[in-house]
């Protein structure tokens, strides 16, 4: 489970770099930054779940609950964007951008640690 893995250290490089954000005077932007991590983290973690549905041994399985999941992530993302449009005045896209790059460095950190650790035991 890469993606619960990577959950700690999103919310600790998000709250850094949202922090930082507040510090240099773009509240509006951390706020940007800091939902647009925070449905990365979710996206992932569903995402997650439903491939562990699907890519069961033998035969892939996929089912109402596997595909409603799928569905409800494309609403989250159409509702942060959403979300994201509403509010463009006020943000810097480069906020969207680093909320989202959070994640994808936590989750890289998390497949390299995993890695590491199945090299050693094997």
């Amino acid at each position: 489970m890469v993606a619960r893995r990577a959950l700690a250290g999103g919310v600790l490089v998000t709250v850094i770099a949202a922090t930082f954000v507040v510090w240099i005077g773009r509240p509006w932007s951390a706020l940007a930054l800091t939902v647009t991590a925070s449905v990365a983290m979710i996206n992932g973690l569903w995402l997650e779940r439903v491939l562990a549905i699907i890519l069961q041994p033998g035969k892939a399985h996929i089912s109402p609950g596997a595909l409603g999941v799928m569905a409800a992530r494309w609403v989250l993302w159409a509702a942060l964007f959403g979300f994201l449009y509403l509010m463009r005045s006020r943000i810097e896209l480069w906020a969207v951008v680093v909320g989202i790059a959070c994640f994808l460095v936590a989750l890289g950190g998390a497949v390299v640690g995993a890695s590491q650790h199945a090299g050693r035991e094997g």
